[in-house]
């Protein structure tokens, strides 16, 4: 595709990252660039939805910090109402998936969502896309404009509603043979024995949190934690019947694994030391160094499929590339990889 449907490029980018196979929010920031480039946004947010169907995480590339807090922690009470069209309600809609935000009712322009939100990120316009899957909305993209720049159009619409089976396969999620990468140090946090008072936080815990953008879990987005975050709660409930509970948050880039056990203390009632470890799966890593790469669409589905170890003539097949092409589209890619076979190939780019 070309001009005003966005580059075969750009398309096949999108293809390789929505197929990578680790669940929409650890490539949330690539899922993003990719959107804003197709329909020339200036910036992008993805939301995934909660089994209670409000936003659980978010990704949002240029908000800062305060925005983000207002998001995270006040979302009920400030962003849900008769005035308010966003998240929540374009989840709720039923008509059509994708535009609502192009030319939205006049209370919008006094909601708490474009002046707390939209507004103070420093844009105007918005283009909104719903994604569905199994019969209830799993994620909604918003991209913005500033005030300086047109609205967004029919043809804008049109275009981002192409990345819809694209976006739908970025929903499943990892399957067990996802191999998952500890980033950072583990961070640590001390509760009571119910979760519900905060007796020592690592220096690393609040980054951790602040970074995973959770929402209704009580985590300030700037300073130090006062409180434990509400899944604490939940993992204290848990140690009555489990030695060492855990649970894994989607967050940005990867995902938070969460476990708790207690701590007798001496002269003490019984605390709880929960243990929280980013992680990112490995194989984004691979799609990011081949995306990298100065060749062709084709040719980088190609070098994908050598990663995943399919064998050549695998490969071709499933590219739907001749014997005659493969040679010449092989040719460019070592000497680009600085391969020298298809194995050679293969294990350079190996995740891991």
């Amino acid at each position: 595709m070309s001009g005003r449907l966005g580059s075969k490029r750009q398309w096949t980018e999108l293809d390789l990252v929505a197929s990578t196979g680790v669940g929409m929010e650890p490539i949330a920031s690539d899922l993003c660039r990719i959107l804003r480039h197709l329909v020339n946004a200036d910036a992008g947010a993805i939301f995934w939805m909660g089994d209670n169907g409000l936003p659980s995480g978010f990704f949002h590339e240029d908000s800062d910090a305060s925005v983000r807090d207002l998001f995270a922690n006040a979302y009920e009470e400030l962003f849900i109402g008769d005035w308010e069209v966003n998240v929540a309600s374009l989840i709720a809609r039923t008509d059509f998936d994708c535009g609502h935000l192009i030319a939205p009712p006049s209370q919008y322009w006094k909601s708490n969502t474009y002046n707390l939100l939209v507004r103070a990120s420093g844009h105007h316009h918005t283009i909104d896309l719903r994604v569905d899957e199994g019969g209830r909305a799993r994620a909604v993209v918003l991209l913005f404009r500033s005030a300086r720049r047109s609205a967004f159009d029919e043809d804008d619409r049109d275009r981002l509603r192409l990345a819809l089976p694209a976006l739908r396969r970025a929903l499943h999620t990892p399957s067990d043979a996802t191999r998952w990468m500890a980033k950072g140090a583990p961070a640590y946090v001390i509760v009571d024995g119910t979760g519900s008072t905060l007796l020592f936080a690592s220096e690393t815990a609040a980054s951790s949190l602040q970074k995973g953008n959770l929402v209704a879990q009580g985590v300030p987005q700037t300073g130090r934690l006062v409180s434990p975050p509400a899944f604490a709660g939940t993992l204290c409930r848990r140690l009555a019947n489990e030695l060492r509970p855990g649970l894994r948050l989607p967050v940005p880039e990867g995902r938070l694994n969460v476990s708790a056990e207690r701590l007798e203390r001496a002269g003490a009632e019984s605390a709880v030391l929960l243990t929280i470890q980013h992680e990112e799966p490995d194989r984004i890593a691979v799609v990011r160094r081949v995306l990298a790469l100065d060749i062709s669409p084709r040719q980088k589905s190609l070098v994908l499929a050598a990663a995943s170890g399919a064998s050549r003539m695998e490969a071709a097949a499933q590219t739907n590339t001749s014997a005659e092409a493969m040679k010449k589209h092989l040719a460019t890619i070592y000497e680009a990889t600085g391969a020298r076979s298809w194995t050679d190939l293969s294990r350079a780019f190996a995740p891991g």
